[in-house]
């Protein structure tokens, strides 16, 4: 028995407010399809990858002996929010008759009693991993609203065992950290898989009530493209649109006395 097996016997909350059995949506099934052991995530809101990931990782703390699974979202409360999902998960398959044995149940911090296994979930910054760490699923939340991404993945990717599990999924937050690793994915200078999931998944009448609301900022909560999403966060000094044409005008650069003989007059 795998993740997949147990998704369905986990509940979920779906937009109507009402607890459904979990069976993955458009866009979580192309995500599953195509994951790898590394993996990032450039996403419009409200797709549902967190619950996804979390999920999956809660499948592994219930049958997979001695795995360690942790969670690191971008602020203490949304931590807290991810905990409580995994929770529910848990709540929802007890009330399904699974006897589920948990040694340690604190804020932060779960633990199986039947699998010595242990689910971690906590803040950016509220725990330093160490090299006696050992960890088989890692998920960075929100990735991009990070105090300090690149230290904190350089030191929590050396506590990741060898065939171990990571997702670093965001929302965009203009040209920081993340979408330098972003690039790198794409360009396949790192060993992660990138996935960019865009606003598609929402009708066009749900998109444009979002448009109303959100103004400037919708294109980086929705967007249409990775380079939209980049470009419409933050606070650029120069027109927006004209970013978006002079970086598809962005050529090769001529790297020799003689490349630069060769070009067309």
């Amino acid at each position: 028995m795998n993740y997949l097996d147990f998704l369905p016997k986990m509940d979920i909350v779906n937009k109507d407010g009402q607890a459904v059995p979990f069976h993955p949506n458009s866009e979580q099934k192309t995500f599953l399809e195509k994951m790898t052991a590394k993996n990032i995530i450039l996403k419009a809101r409200q797709i549902g990858f967190t619950s996804l990931i979390l999920a999956i990782f809660t499948a592994d703390f219930l049958i997979i002996p001695n795995s360690r699974s942790v969670c690191i979202s971008h602020d203490a409360s949304s931590a807290q929010k991810l905990l409580d999902k995994v929770k529910f998960y848990l709540r929802s398959m007890e009330k399904k008759g699974l006897g589920i044995n948990l040694k340690y149940n604190s804020r932060s911090e779960l633990v199986n009693q039947d699998t010595n296994s242990t689910f971690f979930i906590g803040p950016a910054g509220s725990k330093t991993f160490g090299r006696g760490e050992t960890l088989n699923n890692l998920h960075l939340s929100e990735f991009a609203f990070y105090p300090d991404p690149e230290a904190l993945l350089a030191s929590v990717m050396q506590a990741v065992v060898p065939n171990g599990r990571v997702v670093i999924e965001s929302t965009a937050s203009g040209m920081n950290f993340f979408k330098t690793f972003w690039d790198r994915a794409k360009s396949g200078a790192n060993n992660f898989t990138p996935h960019f999931h865009d606003n598609s998944f929402y009708s066009p009448e749900f998109l444009a009530e979002k448009q109303t609301e959100l103004g400037d900022m919708f294109p980086q909560e929705y967007p249409a493209s990775d380079l939209e999403a980049f470009l419409s966060s933050g606070n650029p000094f120069f027109d927006k649109a004209s970013l978006a044409f002079y970086l598809t005008q962005i050529k090769d650069p001529v790297n020799s006395f003689k490349d630069y003989h060769d070009l067309p007059v």
